[in-house]
């Protein structure tokens, strides 16, 4: 008697694949260079009561930034990128396109439209320095998103994945006009370094390492 093999007609029973992807679909299945860090996304709700994903950035996301940048003021674009630009850098989308999740973290909050599509609120992103245990980082938020608590959070998301990644300092250059970025700074406890032409302000805020439990400890 012919021995029954439960799994002899498996492949009958699965699913064929689907014929067509959606567009937002085939980004997700060109292969990453490193593991996709799924355990870093986030709902958060912002003051306006807004539900509002955190994530890090993924493939495709590149076309979702030049879209916000659109929508950004002239001067939060100069804040940002110390200049008046009409398109990202080339040396910003980079960090898109060539992922890296060890020495490029990146961060996005996405939200809904009303017409159930995602569109790009804000990023913030750090570059690694491994020799220096430090990492140089950037914050942009959509201009009318603006005072929402959406800047904090995406803050409070690096600050968190630095410290996991046992990063010591991280730091950044900013305007001394860009009052309201300082002000964030000052608020979570940032140390300031003002430069001899009064024009920069250094930022810099040591983590505490973070273990894989939660828990901190001194650097």
């Amino acid at each position: 008697m012919k021995r029954f093999d439960p799994l002899s007609n498996l492949s009958a029973l699965r699913c064929p694949p689907p014929s067509q992807f959606p567009v937002e679909w085939r980004a997700l299945l060109r292969p990453l260079p490193f593991r996709y860090p799924l355990e870093e996304e986030q709902y958060i709700q912002i003051s306006s009561g807004r539900r509002v994903l955190l994530r890090p950035v993924r493939p495709g996301d590149t076309s979702a930034y030049q879209a916000m940048f659109q929508l950004v003021d002239r001067d939060d674009v100069r804040f940002r990128f110390f200049s008046y630009l009409k398109q990202l850098p080339s040396n910003e989308l980079l960090r898109f396109q060539k992922i890296d999740y060890d020495l490029n973290i990146n961060f996005i909050a996405l939200g809904t439209t009303q017409s159930h599509d995602r569109e790009m609120l804000g990023v913030v992103g750090a570059t690694v320095i491994p020799e220096e245990s430090t990492a140089e980082f950037g914050l942009l938020i959509r201009s009318d998103q603006k005072g929402q608590g959406l800047g904090r959070m995406l803050m409070e998301k690096l600050i968190s994945a630095c410290g996991m990644r046992g990063i010591g300092t991280i730091r950044a250059e900013v305007m001394t006009r860009n009052l309201p970025m300082l002000s964030l700074m000052r608020k979570m406890d940032f140390q300031f370094f003002y430069q001899a032409d009064g024009a920069y302000v250094e930022i810099r805020l040591r983590l505490r390492k973070i273990t894989s439990t939660g828990t901190g400890e001194s650097p």
